[in-house]
């Protein structure tokens, strides 16, 4: 499998990184946070348990900012809600894991075809949750596809960042690369 993974603290780093980039990104727009393109890249540069624990994490900043900053409603919907997209998330990234493992490959197809399925994974649960808790006038063509287009540009964006940053500080983004295990 050439999915390569970053070794001990550099992995941390680069898991921190995306972390706080979903962070200023929940803040700057409202908590529209690219979970689909966090977790493809999760799924593409860390072993599985981490990306899963870092996907939490990303999920926990979101929801922090979302109510401690942005004045989420604290209501059992809300909160309800707010399951529903770690719930969400967690599925999009373990579709993206297993896009990657079958494809045994990181290229720029194999994150392609892992984004596509992982955002239709995520919005395809965020919309039965909705049948459930409400907001299915979320899901309009146009509303989807602007989200669509947001976790696109995201996930272009952080992989640029990616590889830029394993380029310019390969001490701190990329030492020891080795073959993560399936």
């Amino acid at each position: 499998m050439n999915t390569q993974s970053f070794s001990g603290k550099a992995e941390d780093i680069w898991a921190a990184t995306m972390a706080a980039a979903s962070v200023l990104g929940s803040w700057i727009f409202a908590c529209i946070t690219p979970f689909s393109a966090i977790g493809v890249l999760l799924a593409a540069t860390l072993p599985g348990r981490k990306a899963v624990a870092w996907m939490g994490g990303v999920w926990l900043s979101n929801q922090l900012v979302g109510y401690l900053i942005l004045d989420y409603p604290r209501t059992t919907n809300s909160f309800l809600h707010g399951g529903s997209l770690l719930f969400a998330s967690m599925a999009g990234l373990f579709v993206a894991m297993e896009i990657l493992k079958w494809r045994k490959s990181d290229n720029l197809a194999s994150l392609a075809l892992a984004f596509g399925a992982a955002f239709v994974a995520y919005e395809s649960l965020l919309y039965v949750a909705a049948l459930f808790l409400g907001g299915t006038d979320t899901f309009a063509p146009e509303i989807v596809w602007l989200l669509a287009k947001n976790d696109f540009f995201w996930f272009a964006g952080l992989l640029a960042v990616r590889v830029a940053l394993t380029r310019v500080l390969p001490q701190f983004y990329a030492p020891n690369l080795s073959v993560r295990s399936a």
